[in-house]
């Protein structure tokens, strides 16, 4: 029986900006997006990345999930990918507590995922050239206690001046997380100035 990812969409707070999550049963793979995310939002702020080699845009899955983007392997769409990038923007408001901030924003998201999959362990991690000092992010690396509950990946949440770019690339084992692409894509987020 072959695993599938199992996406687990946060996108209202903590930047797993849309994640996935292993489930063997299933035939695709599927996504659940948390309460509150508020589809196909758009930032001010532009979002600059490298597409990692031998990748491609997903923007019919994007489209479907009113996300900023979806990337798979070349051949692959976001339903039978081993690997998946997701990018999710949502609106700051400082009427919802969740939304003020970027710390509130991933406590709320962490606070949510640790809801559905209370085994979830959370590492800090960091991009190793993505600067502190020049973008405002936090990052980290997420898998399960119990395999593939939910699946491994590393996210990073980018605060704009408008709300949070949640950046997240799930994958089959915690050990395709080491693949220098990963890393490699991660080093190339950038905020560019306004549209």
């Amino acid at each position: 029986m072959t695993q599938k990812l199992l996406m687990l969409l946060v996108v209202s707070v903590l930047a797993i900006g849309p994640g996935l999550s292993f489930t063997s049963a299933a035939q695709e793979n599927s996504v659940i997006i948390r309460p509150g995310y508020k589809k196909g939002q758009q930032s001010h702020t532009k979002l600059s990345f490298v597409i990692p080699q031998g990748w491609v845009k997903d923007e019919k899955a994007a489209k479907k999930l009113g996300l900023h983007s979806v990337i798979v392997p070349s051949g692959m769409t976001l339903e039978n990918a081993d690997k998946v990038i997701t990018i999710s923007f949502q609106k700051k408001d400082p009427n919802k507590p969740e939304l003020e901030n970027l710390k509130n924003f991933v406590t709320a998201d962490r606070q949510n995922t640790l809801s559905q999959f209370p085994d979830a362990q959370f590492e800090k991690w960091q991009p190793a050239k993505l600067h502190p000092g020049k973008l405002n992010f936090l990052s980290f690396e997420m898998y399960g206690k119990e395999k593939n509950k939910p699946s491994p990946q590393r996210f990073v949440v980018l605060d704009t001046d408008d709300g949070y770019f949640s950046i997240a690339l799930t994958t089959r084992t915690r050990n395709d997380l080491q693949l220098p692409m990963c890393e490699e894509f991660f080093n190339s987020l950038g905020i560019g100035p306004s549209h």
